[in-house]
């Protein structure tokens, strides 16, 4: 991690805590700054898994036992100091019991910051940063961006997907693309980034989203969305004709 200027402001960027001017100043740096927006991603997913561990997850008495006996508390003539120590205690080892019990795979982990991307980007009133159904407008906005090119598939007039543009991403620290499509009432998220840099992962799904991954030319491509598996299987096909070498 590079000592940014910008990086003392990520916690605040990242609590919500700025006012709008700094807010949108921040979001325009992190356009540009892989650091800073590999740091936004890596604080958003450890609130997420505090707060998924406080609902899931509780450490067995055991554990409560050992830690009580190594912090050895003295009687305070604060009554609520020990009720903090006890409370931040229990925070600590549901996070511990979160990171022990669930222990994701690299790739899995991708996979699960990108379904997090995915819903960042339909819950965004600016979903992309460049809005065009062109391929020719969007694939050129990438040169200079990336470190690698490809080919957005031409699609036909009676294709029922729609390409609304794209934008830059990140995950696991590598700069990547993320095109959105429209297929239907369902948005499409297929990001891409060098096959070297990311972990690949196969055909999944959860109770929510489909993920499509595979890799291709050098590049591991992977899609997601809440639309129907067959939808996802066809653009897939689609991405794969348009990257042949």
């Amino acid at each position: 991690m590079t000592n940014c200027e910008w990086r003392e402001k990520i916690g605040l960027y990242v609590d919500g805590e700025l006012e709008p001017g700094a807010e949108q100043a921040i979001v325009g740096h992190l356009q540009n700054c892989a650091d800073c927006s590999s740091a936004v991603l890596e604080q958003q997913a450890l609130k997420k898994a505090v707060r998924v561990a406080g609902k899931r997850f509780t450490a067995p008495p055991e554990l409560y036992a050992s830690v009580q006996r190594q912090m050895r508390p003295r009687k305070s003539t604060v009554p609520w100091l020990n009720w903090s120590a006890l409370a931040a205690s229990a925070v600590l080892l549901a996070v511990v019991a979160f990171a022990w019990l669930s222990r994701p795979s690299a790739s899995s982990a991708t996979v699960a910051q990108l379904i997090d991307q995915h819903v960042a980007m339909l819950a965004s009133a600016n979903p992309v940063d460049v809005i065009s159904s062109d391929r020719h407008t969007v694939k050129p906005w990438y040169q200079g961006k990336l470190p690698f090119t490809f080919n957005p598939p031409e699609l036909a007039k009676d294709s029922p997907f729609t390409l609304i543009g794209g934008k830059l991403t990140y995950a696991q620290h590598s700069p990547g693309a993320e095109l959105v499509y429209q297929v239907r009432q369902h948005k499409i998220s297929v990001f891409i980034f060098q096959a070297r840099d990311v972990n690949g992962e196969p055909s999944a799904g959860n109770q929510a989203f489909v993920v499509n991954g595979w890799q291709q030319g050098g590049l591991q491509y992977y899609i997601v969305t809440d639309a129907a598996r067959e939808d996802a299987d066809r653009l897939h096909a689609l991405l794969q004709d348009a990257n042949r070498q």
